[in-house]
């Protein structure tokens, strides 16, 4: 009878430890407890290696690196596992080694061991490939393979897009001929790669000016050095006829005189020297005459109808009109004629009357600047886009209206022919061939044209006018333009803007804006992480819009943000710890093993995982009690120990550095909040860290690779091949050939452009 008693009661004591239906009232297990390790032969052969490795000679290193082996040796005899510690050991004293070229061939060889740990092999290899010989002798075999992929590709992609259109084969087998030839005709002297390379040579003659292989890479540095100044020569003259033909005058003379620098008497770029500089001299001497120009003043300056414009024009309430009708009346020949009719045009733009100021600026600026010196001054208002703003808006529309047709008529042949150094009709009869599918993808371009956003020019202008004369001629006509333009471009709360600061809108035209800028601008709050800036533009949004949709929600928003907000967001994904089991294992946080089994009725971690939220304290997301993992996660939070906390971040921290060593798709982004926090964690003060400040917030997320990338994974294929199927819509083609894929530019490439 005991006996059931105490069995009930223990039934009862275990039903009591568990939540409603099967949910525990705690996700985490006791920490084991864990007994001081004593050092073994293996430990104290390894102190013993890294103390001589440290301060002994490298007599004493390789002793006690044999003393390593051998307890490893007597391990394996006695069935005992393997402890890691020989690769390690002999990576120690490798690294005692002074001469980084002997210290890389002793790494390749340890790499031949089998008893290498895979981060520590990860480690190594990086740093075998850190060799300046094999990266040079790397990079030129990547210029060749770059070179040779770009002619075969070429001529396969011709004949592959040609199955279904053989009538076209030879025209584009002869396309591809001409483009292989003009690419070889642009190519540099000196690759990308084997400048690469060149670097590379060079770093090693410095840093081993006496090793056998000195004296035979010094020549092919000469060699290549002198295609390097070959290149810069080259890039330097194409740069200048450019700038020459542009009219840019002074940047022509500049690299010109690079290119001289670098090819002395080099006969092209001194003509092109010459030129620039006669034309520089030109345009100064024409600079000097024209501020040597006599300053006397006109006949009859200083009379009294003079001084009553000039008053006029300074005084605010003066008459311009009045004052300068006395002048006028002189006749066209009379003395400040000029000035007159300057003043009495800006008089009556001054008055709104715009059209007829322009209009008055443009009789006057047709006159003979010579003999009416005002003539220049109002051709210089009139074309000036700060003063004349509406005109600069239809000028730009109307070229944005001629390049578009432009486009459409002529594709990528708008504005001629690519510059391939060459003579401009030879430039024409190389695109000769592309003409016939220029002309038959017209259709496919006005598409193209009117789903694309329009130009942004006149939009410039447009706002330019508006903030000059909001109130002007054309502020109504402008402003309409400007509101449809920043909608086709997406910018619904700059089409709010513009249109609220008018008056020309209805109010279901100002209530559809509205919605569309509110929409907008919740989209954009709900992207920021740092949690007060969220919050300020929520907030923002919820009193700007208050009638709006989107406005009600971004009020709820901040109440729910402020209600939900904590000193930190690290998330920990359930995939992590299921692709990571050591981190939510005993060692880690110990996390109950029931909660990644899988079974709902025992109570199973969401999807969304584990929330380190500040300070101590976890936030453990659990599956709702419905079972449905679409449903709402129930939230359970818990303060952990100092220890725990402890365990977890330095696991977080040391699996996603081995993993992201050993798969760069598993790398761990940098985080300064999340490293802070890890570190206060470590030392045992979380607690103490400041929870009000937002710029110690983290948000980073620890997700699974298979969680972050889906079951397939992106991965380079080992074949050199890529098989392209590639259609054509002007031509109705389509086509499938193989493509060689080119080797990858290294992240360094930048440097050697």
């Amino acid at each position: 009878m005991l006996r059931a008693i105490a069995g009930v009661l223990a039934l009862l004591a275990l039903v009591a430890c568990r939540g409603p239906a099967g949910f525990p009232d705690s996700p985490l297990e006791l920490l084991p407890s864990r007994a001081t390790p004593v050092p073994d032969e293996s430990d104290h052969a390894a102190h013993d290696l890294a103390a001589a490795a440290l301060g002994g000679t490298p007599g004493d290193a390789q002793a006690k690196l044999a003393q390593l082996d051998e307890v490893e040796r007597l391990r394996a005899a006695a069935g005992e596992a393997p402890t890691g510690l020989a690769g390690y050991g002999q990576h120690v004293v490798d690294s005692t080694e002074s001469d980084p070229i002997v210290y890389r061939r002793r790494t390749a060889t340890l790499l031949q061991r089998n008893d290498v740990e895979p981060a520590l092999r990860k480690q190594l290899e990086q740093e075998v490939e850190d060799d300046p010989l094999r990266l040079a002798s790397i990079r030129i075999g990547e210029s060749r393979q770059a070179r040779l992929a770009r002619d075969i590709n070429a001529f396969s992609q011709a004949i592959g897009t040609s199955i279904m259109t053989v009538a076209l084969l030879p025209l584009r087998v002869a396309q591809a001929a001409l483009g292989v030839a003009v690419a070889e005709h642009m190519d540099d002297p000196i690759s990308l790669q084997e400048r690469q390379a060149l670097a590379y040579w060079k770093e090693f003659v410095e840093e081993k000016p006496d090793a056998p292989e000195t004296q035979a890479l010094l020549a092919r540095i000469e060699s290549m050095q002198a295609r390097w100044f070959a290149t810069k020569r080259k890039q330097s003259l194409r740069s200048a006829q450019q700038a020459l033909n542009a009219g840019q005058n002074e940047i022509a003379l500049v690299l010109a005189d690079r290119a001289l620098r670098y090819a002395p008497e080099d006969p092209r770029a001194s003509a092109i020297r010459a030129e620039a500089e006669r034309r520089v001299e030109a345009h100064r001497a024409e600079l000097a005459r024209s501020l040597g120009a006599p300053h006397d003043p006109p006949p009859d300056a200083s009379d009294d109808q003079a001084r009553s414009l000039s008053v006029a024009l300074l005084d605010p309430r003066g008459d311009v009109d009045a004052a300068a009708r006395p002048l006028l009346a002189r006749g066209r020949e009379g003395p400040l004629i000029g000035e007159a009719r300057f003043a009495t045009a800006v008089s009556t733009g001054e008055r709104g009357r715009e059209s007829d100021m322009w209009d008055q600026m443009a009789a006057l600026g047709d006159g003979d600047p010579l003999t009416q010196p005002m003539a220049r001054h109002a051709r210089a208002m009139e074309h000036d886009a700060d003063e004349n703003p509406y005109a600069a808006f239809e000028e730009a529309r109307r070229e944005g209206r001629e390049q578009q047709a432009s486009f459409v008529l002529l594709g990528s042949l708008a504005r001629g022919p690519t510059h391939y150094d060459l003579p401009r009709p030879v430039e024409w009869l190389l695109v000769a061939p592309s003409l016939p599918g220029t002309v038959t993808g017209i259709a496919s371009r006005l598409i193209e044209t009117l789903s694309s956003p329009p130009p942004p020019a006149p939009a410039i202008y447009a706002s330019r006018y508006l903030e000059r004369r909001p109130e002007g001629e054309h502020a109504a006509e402008v402003r309409e333009w400007l509101v449809a333009h920043e909608e086709a471009s997406g910018h619904r709360v700059r089409a709010w803007e513009i249109a609220r600061d008018g008056k020309g809108f209805d109010e279901e035209r100002m209530a559809d804006l509205a919605n569309g800028a509110a929409e907008q601008a919740l989209e954009t709050a709900n992207k920021v992480k740092r949690r007060d800036v969220r919050i300020t533009l929520l907030g923002e949004i919820a009193a700007t819009f208050p009638e709006t949709e989107a406005g009600k929600r971004a009020n709820r928003l901040v109440h729910d943000d402020l209600e939900s907000a904590t000193a930190q967001s690290i998330r920990i994904s359930k995939g992590f710890l299921l692709e990571n089991p050591k981190v939510a294992g005993p060692s880690g946080l110990a996390l109950r093993p029931e909660l990644l089994d899988g079974v709902r009725a025992n109570g199973e971690l969401h999807p969304d995982g584990i929330r380190l939220i500040g300070g101590r304290t976890l936030e453990f997301s659990m599956v709702a009690e419905s079972g449905n993992e679409s449903d709402t996660p129930r939230l359970m939070r818990e303060t952990v120990s100092p220890e725990r906390l402890a365990r977890l971040v330095s696991l977080l921290e040391e699996t996603s550095q081995h993993n992201g060593l050993l798969d760069p798709l598993a790398e761990m982004t940098p985080d300064p909040q999340r490293d802070l926090f890890f570190e206060r964690a470590r030392l045992g003060v979380a607690d103490s860290a400041d929870d009000d400040d937002p710029n110690a917030t983290s948000s980073y997320a620890f997700v699974g690779v298979r969680e972050k990338y889906g079951l397939v994974r992106p991965r380079d294929s080992i074949l050199p091949v890529d098989l392209v199927v590639q259609g054509s819509l002007p031509d109705l083609g389509l086509g499938a050939f193989p493509r060689l894929r080119a080797p990858k530019e290294t992240p360094d490439a930048v440097f050697y452009r």
